[in-house]
């Protein structure tokens, strides 16, 4: 349990200056560096995010929601979930002022459309998204756990349901969707009309991220391994074990890994992983990142300075292979970018 509260905070649910062992009453011994401590050779060495541009908070369609415009929803201000385009624009899922929001990379409003059945009257909590390479999104209503697919207006063209609980949604190249849904042990596979045609029964570690072959990849974890699966069958589910990745620190850090992570792939449809490891003071001694092959080959990675933020959210790839995350102030929402060699 008390791996797991460090870990939990340490990735983003909340920021914390000096994460302490509940037992200890000693104080971390790192570098503090936007709110969360860093072993001294990693603060030194880890790589900064980059701004793309800033933009204002508020109601308006130019704005995304702020602390202020969700204090009655109370589910923290900022946007849930985010999807950068080839061209250096990206969507936004603005949940606190119910629209789906496309912006230019220096920041202007290109369009918006307002999420389906939101209304005065009905806050639709509207917790992730994935955009569709011909068209259209797929949006995740987490309270009525359900998945409606819409066109580039807005306009819902199917519904799947029956989906309360689900950690994430995501999309293959064909436009299917997926769900990775923990709670019911299994990540499905719908396509556009809604239909359900294949189920992962048995996993909880499966994501959404697929490899060039549209097959499911997934990580598993423990104290200083880590290891990518892919699934090459459903229903059973075949599992294949394609890459570990021990945890490199010195012994005498106790570092232990807290959190293992697939966050999406890029154009060429390279797979990123993200992995880190802290101590029982919760100091951060690895925030890495790895491009990946499809089949789990290391192209690539970079230790990275961490910018605290609120679950749900969550990071994604950018089709030239950044990680797309933001950072966040009282008056604007900055999405960031960090490079990988």
């Amino acid at each position: 349990m008390k791996k797991l509260i460090i870990g939990l905070l340490v990735i983003g649910i909340v920021g914390f200056s000096g994460i302490v062992d509940a037992k200890s009453s000693a104080k971390p011994s790192g570098v503090l560096i936007n709110g969360l401590q860093y072993e001294a050779g990693l603060a030194s060495s880890a790589v900064a995010h980059k701004d793309i541009c800033a933009i204002l908070y508020g109601a308006g369609d130019s704005n995304v929601g702020g602390d202020k415009e969700s204090h009655k929803m109370k589910i923290g201000g900022a946007p849930f979930a985010y999807s950068p385009l080839a061209d250096g624009s990206f969507w936004v899922l603005d949940t606190i002022n119910q629209k789906m929001k496309h912006f230019a990379a220096d920041g202007k409003l290109i369009s918006c459309f307002t999420f389906p059945g939101s209304s005065s009257e009905k806050f639709v909590k509207m917790q992730d998204m994935a955009v569709i390479p011909t068209g259209g999104f797929y949006l995740y209503n987490s309270v009525e756990g359900m998945v409606i697919r819409v066109d580039d207006k807005g306009m819902p063209k199917a519904y799947v349901e029956g989906l309360p609980n689900s950690r994430e949604i995501g999309i293959d190249s064909k436009g299917n969707l997926l769900v990775a849904n923990p709670v019911m042990h299994t990540l499905l596979r719908f396509n556009p009309a809604g239909e359900l045609i294949e189920r992962y029964d048995g996993q909880t570690f499966l994501s959404t991220v697929v490899d060039a072959n549209d097959r499911p990849l997934g990580v598993k974890f423990n104290d200083l391994e880590a290891e990518l699966f892919r699934a090459d069958k459903a229903s059973p589910t075949v599992t294949v074990s394609l890459a570990k990745f021990p945890l490199q620190t010195p012994k005498e850090r106790n570092a232990r890994y807290v959190s293992a992570q697939l966050i999406g792939s890029d154009a060429k449809k390279n797979v990123y992983l993200q992995l880190i490891a802290c101590d029982k003071l919760g100091v951060i001694h690895q925030y890495r990142f790895l491009r990946l092959s499809s089949d789990g080959k290391t192209l690539g990675q970079a230790d990275f300075l961490a910018v605290a933020f609120l679950y749900p959210r969550k990071k994604a790839i950018t089709p030239d292979g950044k990680v797309f995350g933001f950072r966040s102030d009282k008056k604007s929402w900055f999405p960031i970018t960090f490079a990988l060699p």
